[in-house]
């Protein structure tokens, strides 16, 4: 008896390519890309496998928290409908230690791990991508090609968007007035949503602004961010939503 050959990817064959009979040539396989992208986001620290950045391991304790995770489940679930749609994004925001990176990146590992149509999930921890970004703005072919990463992404998560313009829940101020977005930001993360958002790009977002910070900032990409979020936005306020301090607080 002839034992079957299982294969990683049952399109490919685990040979990283696909005939496209139409055209007559050999096109990449989307399963090299998302192998890529799991040496990314492992670059960033996160390793896609790992058990504990599972839903499951999501622990609610209130109304507002099983909500949160509640509507992470739905949107795995459907994400397949929903990515078509404008409102086809999803947000957390608020208090710090709420557990939103928890969730966020539950959400991408699921859908880049999915055995049936995975999808490539880009993983962007907002500091650190902002800080390459600048640093290499005048090396035109690495700028781009990360721009286009970001841009073109099929999935994307911003991980603590805007991290640096808050403190302790509050925007950032000097002599009484809000720090906000100087043109440098703007320059890198405005292309960046607005791209996404003209396009119909699925975007995960986390972040310690609430809603009406994000407006204070700029309100023409809080409107971009809220619009394609929808109704899959929890926003967390108080400190009694700082999991990581609870024992101490």
């Amino acid at each position: 008896m002839v034992k079957e050959i299982q294969y990683a990817c049952s399109k490919c064959h685990d040979t990283g390519w696909i005939y496209n009979e139409d055209l007559d040539c050999y096109k990449k396989c989307e399963c090299v890309e998302i192998a890529h992208l799991k040496v990314l986001w492992e670059s960033s620290g996160i390793n896609t496998e790992q058990r504990l950045l599972k839903l499951n391991n999501y622990k609610p304790y209130d109304d507002l928290t099983k909500e949160a995770r509640d509507k992470a489940v739905s949107y795995i679930k459907n994400f397949n409908t929903l990515r078509t749609k404008r409102e086809n994004g999803f947000g957390l925001f608020g208090q710090a230690g709420a557990g939103k990176t928890h969730i966020v990146v539950s959400i991408g590992t699921n859908l880049i791990n999915r055995e049936s149509d995975p999808v490539p999930v880009v993983y962007m921890p907002y500091l650190e991508s902002m800080k390459e970004l600048k640093a290499n703005v005048l090396d035109d072919e690495y700028y781009n090609k990360l721009m286009d990463r970001y841009c073109r992404a099929k999935v994307l998560i911003i991980d603590d968007l805007f991290k640096d313009k808050i403190k302790n829940g509050k925007l950032l101020r000097k002599d009484g007035m809000i720090v906000g977005l100087n043109e440098a930001d703007m320059k890198h993360i405005y292309p960046i949503l607005n791209y996404r958002y003209l396009n119909y790009l699925p975007t995960i977002i986390s972040s310690e602004c609430t809603p009406d910070m994000l407006i204070d900032l700029d309100e023409a990409l809080a409107g971009r961010i809220l619009e394609t979020c929808g109704e899959n936005i929890t926003i967390f306020k108080g400190k009694n939503y700082n999991y990581r301090m609870r024992n101490f607080i």
